[in-house]
């Protein structure tokens, strides 16, 4: 298995799906600036970089709207005045003193993706059958950590490269980015990811 972070969430119109796309976390080592070092590169007259290019594994999974919005809701902070249904579902998970281990994007069979919600209450573990839309809208509710199984990532994982800053971030605010991935999306589609088991 290999932990996942969202990359993006694209909502589109009613009629077509949306898509959240999962990315393998990177294991940065944080390193602390050499003093004399730091001291030559102020020195020196900085030459403006051409962005690199970088190429990234991401995992784009097509979901509803209205998943991709509870989604994207908690990942911009945004709350409701009542609770949607993924919030009811975290609250009574807590309410009956469980809690939600992981969840894990498990398989993947003609062009649908399955999860499973791992929980934990007494001591007992539980595993839920769940879409990966709404295992993830959960996961980042209740901060669990989530997870692609490889084979899965194997089969369904694709390439996006993009154009990357100096200190190796995508540059994905900017309009040129977003063509980039708007195209790239364009390029796939869910029947891409059938496999058979």
């Amino acid at each position: 298995m290999v932990e996942v972070s969202i990359f993006s969430v694209v909502i589109v119109g009613s009629a077509l799906p949306s898509v959240v796309v999962l990315t393998p976390k990177k294991t940065a080592v944080a390193s602390q600036p050499n003093q004399s070092n730091l001291s030559n590169q102020l020195s020196q007259p900085r030459q403006p970089k051409s962005p690199k290019r970088q190429s990234q594994l991401v995992l784009p999974i097509w979901i509803g709207r209205s998943e991709a919005t509870a989604i994207y809701t908690v990942l911009e902070k945004q709350a409701y005045a009542r609770p949607m249904a993924h919030d009811l579902l975290a609250n009574t998970i807590r309410a009956l003193g469980a809690h939600v281990i992981r969840v894990v994007i498990d398989r993947v069979k003609d062009a649908a993706f399955f999860a499973t919600i791992y929980l934990n209450r007494d001591g007992r573990t539980i595993n839920l059958d769940a879409r990966p839309s709404d295992s993830i809208a959960l996961a980042l509710r209740l901060q669990a950590p989530i997870f692609v199984d490889e084979d899965v990532i194997n089969a369904a994982g694709r390439q996006f490269t993009a154009k990357i800053s100096d200190g190796g971030d995508l540059l994905e605010d900017s309009e040129e980015a977003m063509e980039e991935f708007r195209d790239f999306l364009g390029s796939i589609s869910p029947e891409d990811f059938v496999a058979n088991e």
